[in-house]
């Protein structure tokens, strides 16, 4: 029973190796900012700091873990955003991984005083890779040998360039947004063959309801809808929910797939979670943890998903006084 484990292990990861997969998909997608878009790069008041933590069906043997970093910082003197992202995902047991580095650029065009608009571009380094010490090959499986002569068919490493953009559209409690990544298509295949990464396009919008403000004019009760939209080669999805504010305290929940429209195969529709999210906005902090609660025929088996983020701001307090005097808000998630 062990040694046909193993051997499933082995197919799965030579799979991963010459099939096209999709990106990690963040439950959270508004807390990972520049992983959605390269056009929010700046939307803060002046810093940001980004951090995206996401364990994906823990009670699966060799869970996804995906986790990220990111800083991005407005020059309003400029009318322009720059950000800089690092990403990880381990897959399987780790022995597969993918990690990106990257920086944006956006550029802020006031249409009116209502209404602005970000284009974007950004460029990133990625690394595949896989560790060698945590596979077992058929060779070895079959001898008992440590040393594998399959293991030659198979480089530990490739790395490329990658090319994303974006652009968004906003006022003072709405926004619309579209992003591409890939655009150039890297290959990333680690057997010396043709593994082409497909694009990965975002649609996302959402609205802000304010529901209680300040004398001040800061927004301490609120409502938000948002809906996003993705799609890579053959795959889609749509993610659309809300979030209560109360300061500190936010709660929210979000549906995941495309019930009634598509259906991969017969008997088969596309019913992926709900998730369920509950964080704090403590001054210039910001933490939130979320559940997904798989709904999909694999619920049984999954474990469900954990995703953690953590964001932090910070405005030099002699320009604070400059950024409460903008007359058009950033869009803010």
């Amino acid at each position: 029973m062990r040694l046909l484990k193993k051997i499933w292990v082995l197919v799965i990861l030579f799979g991963a190796f010459s099939a096209v997969a999709q990106d990690v998909q963040y439950s959270q997608f508004y807390a990972s900012p520049l992983y959605l878009n390269p056009a929010l790069a700046g939307t803060s008041d002046q810093h940001r700091v980004v951090g995206n933590f996401r364990d994906q069906w823990p009670a699966i043997p060799g869970s996804y873990i995906s986790y990220s970093i990111s800083y991005d910082v407005n020059i309003s003197e400029a009318h322009s955003g720059l950000g800089f992202t690092v990403q990880r995902d381990q897959a399987g047991s780790g022995a597969l991984s993918t990690t990106t580095v990257g920086g944006v650029y956006a550029y802020e065009i006031k249409l009116n005083r209502k209404l602005a608009f970000r284009p974007a571009i950004g460029l990133a380094y990625g690394n595949r890779a896989v560790d060698m010490t945590r596979l077992k090959f058929g060779d070895q499986l079959l001898t008992g040998n440590d040393i594998s002569v399959q293991s030659n068919l198979i480089n530990d490493r490739v790395g490329y360039m990658d090319i994303s953009a974006g652009g968004i559209l906003y006022g003072n409690e709405f926004w619309f947004g579209y992003s591409i990544y890939h655009i150039n298509r890297p290959n990333n295949s680690l057997l010396g063959d043709e593994n082409y990464i497909d694009a990965r396009h975002n649609i996302h919008t959402g609205y802000r309801l304010p529901m209680r403000r300040t004398v001040k004019r800061e927004i301490v009760r609120s409502m938000t809808i948002a809906a996003n939209y993705k799609a890579q080669g053959k795959w889609d999805q749509f993610d659309i929910g809300m979030y209560y504010y109360m300061k500190p305290f936010v709660m929210g929940v979000w549906y995941r797939g495309i019930p009634g429209l598509k259906s991969y195969k017969k008997g088969y529709q596309n019913n992926d979670a709900i998730v369920l999210l509950a964080g704090i906005h403590y001054k210039n902090f910001k933490m939130a943890y979320s559940y997904d609660i798989t709904i999909s025929k694999i619920w049984s088996t999954t474990g469900g998903s954990h995703e953690i983020s953590l964001i932090y701001e910070y405005i030099n307090p002699r320009k604070k006084r400059k950024a409460r005097r903008r007359k058009l808000a950033c869009p803010k998630f």
